[in-house]
């Protein structure tokens, strides 16, 4: 009996252990392995630790940073082609290049700081193979457009002595064309995703992923019961707070789009409408405080400025963007109340302890890092504390308690972290390019003398000349960067932006901080841009629906979002920037926020009544006059309270000779058998 038992557990043994299963349990010690040297290199930096044997000198601590990144970009590469030989041949290829160069690189930092012949034959081997790793890495996890762009500025390098033109730049050296490639590839940019920016982004994610989310997911959903289009304003509220701590658009949709799309659905939103609301308000994550995203502290950490007052710029921002969205949600949903409709309360029956405990998770550690960035400590303490206080409190609290959902935690923030890290290297590539050849400023001068030109042939006072310059030149940049902001992640088109237009509006009067506010901005909402729209993408697979339908639904709320980045750069005061005085700054914001309900209830069609099509003709318009009237800034407060009195006097005449409106069923979801959805607790089904 007992040989038989014996025999018994070999074959169950024999067969849980499958190719297969061993394979996993593999990859995940190496995982976890790379995963514990890279925190190691990101603690090294403390000297309160015990690792202050190793103090590299130069690009150390990036060059070994990026090393391990990659290796943790390996271990998803072998994930995401788990079914084919390709998937571990390429991840261990992968792994083996980056963590080779990270040993080179960070161990001969204090050699390769003195020694006169940088760029031995060795250096380049290693940092060009690691160079074509990053761009294969980035294709994959970016697309093909971001790693193009890199090759094509690198080429660029050396051929452009033999351009026409604005492109035309010096004759450069191979040798010293591929040192600089190398060696900005690890340092500069890249030297703040060692620091600090790839804990930040770790952090953030697992913050979402671990329980910080459903307080602000069943918050969102409890206090938009009975509101006309209340799932779409509970998901625009939650997805944006949630998602602020991942500071992504499409990774976020696809955090919160299995919650948020599906109870839109339910309450009547077609799959396209539902899609298009998560996209922008996931998209809106990159301006929300307090995380606001990857760009935002590597704005901070170039502009020398505290990481406090980029959140304070972007208040104004948020709050208009939230305004937009939310405008149109209400304004739609009035107009279409014979099928979207109002949640009530009794489909909200999660326990109060889980939100309470989930609210513990998320309040604690973002208050410490608000509080330490305050006291003036460095960003990479504040993400250190708010790293421990997280893991502290999830492990305490219990809101998320399953193996699997932890794996899969750490697995999606290491993956994201890890691939900011290998743009990054790319981001200083094309960026060193911009400015070693002086691309940049030329491309710069260029839109300068075009938007000279077309003012010149404009019947203007001369007093005006400068302002309708500003504007031109800023229409330029906006479509710029609808250019680069769909097909390219924010990191890229944040420098881009910067490098070219940028010092063209600073030259022109625009404070420095504006102009790289309004770069940071534009790249907020590539991912809702034409024709690619990442955002829109994952948001239509979630809901099932096509993707092209849903991305012009999108274009269609979302278009008076690209005017803003122009609004800032003539009225830096709704980015409480400028010297105009609170008065000034307020009548600015407070018309802006008036006008945007205007035009955006024409979108909807809905204004306390019904809209007739000139009054909708009116609003545009009044949108149009609003940017304009910011142009004058010393006799422009009259012409700010026209507009609001426009908007004010369409709704009066819309009350007068608009249309009613159906009156909203009497009776919720519940009495339709279809539910509303709900959080549920620990252990159940359904789980956020």
């Amino acid at each position: 009996m007992e040989d038989e038992q014996t025999q018994t557990t070999s074959q169950m043994g024999t067969r849980d252990l499958t190719p297969k299963t061993r394979q996993e349990f593999v990859l995940d010690i190496f995982f976890w392995i790379s995963l514990f040297f890279l925190m190691v290199v990101y603690f090294v930096q403390f000297e309160t630790l015990l690792f202050k044997s190793w103090d590299p000198a130069g690009s150390g601590y990036a060059a070994a940073h990026v090393g391990a990144a990659g290796v943790l970009m390996g271990t998803w590469h072998v994930r995401r082609f788990r079914y084919s030989p390709f998937g571990w041949i390429g991840g261990v290829v992968i792994a083996i290049i980056f963590a080779f160069e990270g040993w080179y690189f960070g161990t001969k930092a204090l050699e390769l700081l003195f020694r006169p012949s940088y760029g031995t034959i060795p250096d380049l081997v290693i940092g060009l193979s690691m160079l074509l790793m990053a761009y294969y890495v980035s294709y994959l996890y970016w697309g093909l457009v971001f790693p193009l762009l890199g090759v094509l500025f690198f080429l660029y390098l050396f051929v452009a002595d033999l351009l026409p033109g604005p492109l035309a730049g010096p004759a450069l050296d191979t040798h010293n064309i591929l040192t600089r490639e190398v060696t900005r590839g690890i340092r500069d940019i890249t030297d703040l995703a060692a620091r600090f920016l790839w804990m930040l982004v770790f952090w953030g994610v697992l913050l979402g992923e671990l329980g910080g989310g459903v307080a602000l997911l069943g918050l969102a959903r409890r206090l938009s019961y009975g509101i006309p289009g209340g799932p779409a304003l509970g998901s625009l509220v939650s997805s944006a707070l949630a998602g602020s701590f991942v500071g992504g658009g499409a990774s976020n949709v696809a955090i919160t789009g299995p919650v948020t799309i599906p109870a839109m659905r339910r309450a009547g939103y077609t799959g396209y409408e539902a899609g298009s609301v998560e996209a922008m308000a996931s998209n809106a994550s990159s301006i929300t405080p307090p995380i606001l995203g990857a760009v935002a502290f590597i704005m901070s950490d170039l502009l020398g400025v505290s990481y406090i007052e980029i959140i304070i710029m972007s208040l104004v921002p948020a709050f208009l963007w939230f305004l937009a969205v939310a405008a149109w949600i209400v304004t739609h949903a009035q107009t279409n109340r014979h099928r979207i409709k109002p949640i009530p309360k009794e489909t909200f029956d999660t326990p109060w302890h889980l939100y309470l405990r989930s609210a513990i998770i998320l309040v604690v550690p973002v208050s410490v890092i608000v509080v330490l960035v305050v006291q003036a400590y460095t960003l990479k303490e504040g993400a250190l504390w708010a790293f421990t206080l997280t893991m502290v409190l999830t492990v305490v609290l219990r809101v998320e308690t399953r193996a699997r959902v932890w794996l899969n935690a750490f697995r999606n923030a290491v993956t994201q972290a890890s691939a900011i890290t290998v743009i990054i290297v790319i981001v200083a590539l094309i960026a060193d390019a911009l400015l070693f050849t002086g691309l940049g400023g030329r491309l710069g001068n260029l839109i300068e003398s075009i938007a000279t030109n077309v003012a010149v042939f404009l019947p203007l006072p001369a007093s005006l000349e400068p302002d309708v310059i500003l504007l031109i030149a800023a229409a330029i940049m906006v479509v710029a960067g609808v250019v680069l902001g769909g097909p390219l992640p924010a990191l890229p088109v944040y420098f881009i932006m910067i490098v070219t237009f940028a010092p063209v509006l600073e030259r022109m009067g625009v404070p420095t901080i504006a102009t790289h506010y309004v770069a940071f901005y534009m790249g907020a909402l590539g991912s809702i841009t034409l024709p690619v729209a990442a955002s829109c993408l994952v948001a239509a697979a979630v809901a099932n629906v096509d993707y092209w339908p849903t991305s012009v639904v999108t274009a269609k709320v979302s278009w008076p979002l690209w005017v803003y980045p122009i609004l800032f750069a003539l009225a830096p005061e709704l980015l409480l920037q400028g010297d105009s005085g609170p008065f000034m700054t307020w009548l600015i914001i407070g018309s802006a926020a008036v006008v945007m309900i205007g035009v955006q209830s024409a979108t909807g069609g809905w204004l306390v009544r019904m809209i007739p099509t000139p009054f909708k003709a009116v609003l545009y318009a009044n949108f149009a006059l609003f940017t304009a009237f910011l142009l004058p800034k010393e006799e422009n407060a009259a012409l700010l309270l026209l507009c609001v009195g426009l908007v004010v006097g369409i709704m009066v005449l819309t009350v007068l000779f608009g249309k009613k409106v159906a009156p909203a069923p009497t009776t919720g979801l519940a009495a339709e058998g279809v539910g509303g959805g709900r959080l549920q607790p620990q252990g159940e089904e359904e789980r956020v």
